[in-house]
């Protein structure tokens, strides 16, 4: 069984792609672990020859500005021996930030207590695709989100996208 919950991602590609987006992620993997730091998405974008890799790293305590860029540098410097990107690319690192989308099942774990808002495949309260609630725990198939009428399970195939809210205390 994988970590991975099926939550559609919000990229496609034709080719070798899945490919180049798994080598960015085992490279980012590796600088993440070895400066304690959480590798929390990859995501790869844009058109043929023009690729966006975006990199969110993150650590309990946050981080800084310097760490960010040391990161980076660093992934720059492997992507530039590894070349699995075809053509120019942006790369893009950052923190995942205050309202975070959620693609793992790790992710919808560590994001338990807090307020999602979520797209689903089919109509799940109301006759709505868009449903939000806070994350009451997670199951081997899904998530128990709590609504103001109750709680609901929602199976990690039926997402089609969620994320974190931020809630000003």
């Amino acid at each position: 069984m994988t970590n991975e919950a099926p939550v559609a991602r919000g990229f496609t590609f034709e080719g070798g792609a899945m490919g180049a987006l798994e080598e960015v992620r085992d490279l980012a993997e590796a600088i993440a672990r070895r400066r304690s730091l959480t590798l929390w998405d990859v995501e790869m974008g844009g058109r043929p020859g023009r690729s966006v890799v975006r990199v969110y790293v993150d650590a309990e305590e946050g981080v800084d500005l310097d760490t960010v860029a040391e990161v980076s540098e660093e992934i720059s410097r492997g992507l530039d021996l590894r070349d699995p990107i075809d053509g120019r690319y942006t790369l893009e690192v950052s923190s995942p930030g205050l309202e975070r989308t959620l693609r793992s099942r790790e992710h919808f774990e560590s994001s338990t207590g807090r307020t999602v808002i979520m797209k689903t495949v089919e109509p799940l309260v109301g006759g709505s695709h868009r449903v939000e609630g806070r994350i009451a725990g997670t199951t081997d198939t899904g998530l128990r989100l709590a609504l103001d009428g109750g709680e609901i399970e929602v199976p990690f195939e039926a997402i089609r996208s969620a994320r974190t809210v931020f809630e000003w205390k």
